[in-house]
């Protein structure tokens, strides 16, 4: 091949490639961090959300949050010992159609009722709410 026609196909190759593969940033369901984004939003703790920062990848550098390394879809999701959580288990909860552990604990200004929608997550195996303030 021509040193001139292979220079130009590596350029060109490399010039399409952030195209033809996805970047690691990318390897994350959307649908399921559009999910976490609005958890987040119905939670007041900035503290404790300050690593959910919607241009990076959930699966690998958001905290409280694990995913499946095959499917990148979200499978655990915990918040633990923190009296500034406050608000309701948002329903969003129930849009994480991959979550097999559920486990929010010892949040005493977590209130309201256990959402229906916790009821939709058909993978899940580990669900744990207790000392918080939730009714139902």
């Amino acid at each position: 091949m021509d040193l001139k026609l292979s220079t130009l196909l590596c350029f060109i190759l490399s010039l399409l490639s952030p195209i033809l593969i996805p970047t690691l940033s990318e390897l994350y369901n959307p649908q399921d961090k559009n999910a976490l984004l609005e958890i987040k939003t119905a939670l007041t703790n900035p503290y404790i959300l300050i690593s959910w920062n919607p241009d990076v990848d959930c699966c690998t550098t958001w905290n409280n949050v694990e995913c499946d390394p095959n499917t990148n879809r979200i499978t655990y999701l915990t918040f633990f010992g923190d009296d500034r959580v406050t608000g309701q288990i948002p329903a969003q909860v129930g849009d994480l159609p991959f979550l097999e552990t559920l486990v929010l604990r010892k949040l005493p200004n977590l209130t309201g009722p256990i959402q229906p929608s916790i009821a939709k997550l058909k993978h899940l195996n580990w669900l744990r709410l207790s000392w918080n303030d939730l009714l139902g």
